[in-house]
């Protein structure tokens, strides 16, 4: 199955894993770079308030849910049953896929720390993962040097992890200049592949709290919850305003 919802006037790619596996294949064998965006709220927002960043984001090939929140109308718990993408965690299905096809995977990320935890997420997903490099994005490094970098390793998947708008600028920046098969950005969401990094602290298992340690921080329900509901409140928003705005439409015209 596959189809999209509009959010907030920007249409998210909802399929279920099973067609996501199938487009990564095609994506794979094809030989043009293509996108993979796992949306956040903060893409979203931004893409409401800068029509020249909505633009940008459409000319990814995808743009899945990253997060739960955004799909917080659409009865999430119904669609993850359903074997759907709901969330960035469906990165691991596309690490099994990789390692399945024999490619290799290249991770770009914020700073030292982050681009470590990632590929340790990616490698304890896949262990026999091959990994063809790894590093931190120094806006003091020359654009052409780091991407020299990447097509010498000829990736299968480009792994990218930075801010939120600078992230999809870079990418659709050098995007004729890549030597990859695919292209996939999660800086927006990376904080909730991360959670699952954190090792539970000696107090809360001498408290024999792990249990809810799990649940609290690294399956972070309480925050996913907030976010929903903000999330759920910003939309209702934005479509009261889009009806407001036709209503004065209608009004003018007669």
């Amino acid at each position: 199955m596959q189809a999209s919802v509009k959010v907030m006037d920007i249409d998210i790619d909802m399929m279920t894993k099973d067609i996501f596996i199938q487009k990564m294949n095609e994506y794979l064998s094809d030989e043009k770079l293509e996108v993979i965006l796992f949306a956040s709220t903060e893409l979203l927002d931004l893409a409401v308030e800068d029509e020249s960043y909505c633009n940008l984001i459409s000319q990814a090939d995808l743009i899945l849910p990253g997060e739960e929140a955004l799909l917080s109308a659409h009865h999430v718990d119904i669609l993850e049953a359903g074997g759907m993408v709901v969330s960035c965690k469906s990165l691991g299905v596309m690490l099994e896929n990789l390692w399945q096809r024999d490619q290799s995977l290249y991770i770009i990320g914020k700073n030292d720390k982050e681009v470590e935890l990632l590929k340790s997420w990616c490698q304890r997903m896949q262990p026999e993962l091959k990994m063809a490099g790894a590093r931190a994005y120094d806006p003091e490094m020359e654009d052409a040097a780091l991407v020299n970098e990447i097509n010498n390793q000829t990736p299968g998947i480009l792994l990218v992890d930075l801010e939120t708008g600078l992230q999809e600028q870079w990418i659709m920046e050098h995007l004729p200049l890549l030597h990859a098969r695919l292209c996939v950005a999660v800086g927006g969401v990376v904080g909730l592949i991360l959670a699952e990094e954190k090792e539970i602290p000696e107090w809360v298992k001498k408290l024999h709290l792990e249990s809810l340690y799990e649940k609290l921080v690294k399956e972070q329900a309480v925050k996913k919850d907030v976010q929903a509901r903000i999330f759920r409140k910003k939309v209702v928003q934005y479509n009261n305003q889009l009806e407001e705005n036709d209503d004065e439409k209608k009004d003018d015209y007669i």
